[in-house]
């Protein structure tokens, strides 16, 4: 297996600039894309752990969808309609027809909007601690109760390596890694005031169990925004997905289990090639 080589570039998407980085091993390397979309606390920059996993196996395109990151938000339409088409952008400009998709929280919304406008380029869907506009009543139930008892706004984010995404578990383990992922937050203000037209976005379990790909759910143990039990059962409603929980996690065990979620994507992708 030779070195990966990275390429980053931007292309135009109805008026905005859309950051890309594509990882490969160079201008042969014809295997299988694996997308990765960020959720609303991070950008392409969370997926450091997943990228060299990856790109053993697979070419890796990560992003930052409008708004976030390096992206530009000029028209404020952060919705997933507008970034099904920048995703689309992205893929184009990269010459790339068809791909996995992998989204985290907010992503998840983002690949089903990407899957159900554009049939047949989505060889595959994971989505990691997601709703992904897959709603049932024991979700919405799960949200409203986690908004009842302060939502975001009841963590102490003040605390060095504190943060709603995490596990506390998870600073106390490793205080500076935790710390590190309040870092990677910093460098830009997301619209978050904007993301209501995201959770708000909806897409029947049937229309996605219509493309006909597979399909994975992966959850953290102690995700207190989207716990793992209504989202095994949502994932049970698209006949013949798998669904995986990755113990001793929050609501980002890509970051906090990386060894973990890496095994259980790849191990997914493998069996979805």
């Amino acid at each position: 297996m030779g070195d990966l080589e990275l390429t980053t570039g931007r292309v135009d998407s109805h008026g905005e600039s859309i950051y890309w980085e594509f990882a490969s091993l160079g201008a042969e390397d014809d295997r299988p894309v694996v997308v990765l979309s960020h959720g609303a606390g991070g950008t392409h920059a969370i997926w450091y752990q997943q990228v060299p996993a990856l790109g053993a196996h697979y070419r890796v395109v990560t992003w930052d969808s409008r708004g976030f990151g390096n992206s530009t938000n000029r028209n404020n339409e952060p919705n997933p309609d507008s970034a099904a088409g920048d995703l689309a952008a992205v893929l184009d400009e990269l010459g790339i027809q068809q791909a996995h998709l992998v989204g985290q929280s907010m992503g998840g919304w983002h690949i089903s909007a990407f899957a159900t406008a554009n049939p047949g380029r989505a060889l595959s869907l994971a989505y990691a601690d997601t709703v992904g506009g897959l709603w049932t009543d024991e979700l919405r139930e799960a949200m409203a109760g986690f908004n009842a008892g302060g939502g975001v706004s009841s963590f102490a984010q003040a605390l060095v390596g504190g943060h709603p995404a995490l596990w506390p578990g998870t600073g106390e383990a490793d205080q500076a890694h935790a710390f590190l992922y309040q870092a990677l937050g910093s460098f830009h203000s997301p619209p978050m005031d904007q993301l209501g037209a995201t959770i708000q976005w909806t897409v029947s379990h049937d229309d996605v169990s219509a493309l006909g790909v597979p399909v994975l759910f992966i959850a953290g143990s102690h995700d207190q925004i989207f716990p793992p039990a209504p989202l095994a059962n949502s994932c049970a409603l698209i006949p013949g997905s798998r669904f995986a929980e990755i113990p001793a996690s929050g609501h980002s065990p890509y970051f906090e289990q990386p060894a973990a979620w890496n095994d259980a994507l790849l191990s997914f992708l493998s069996a979805s090639t």
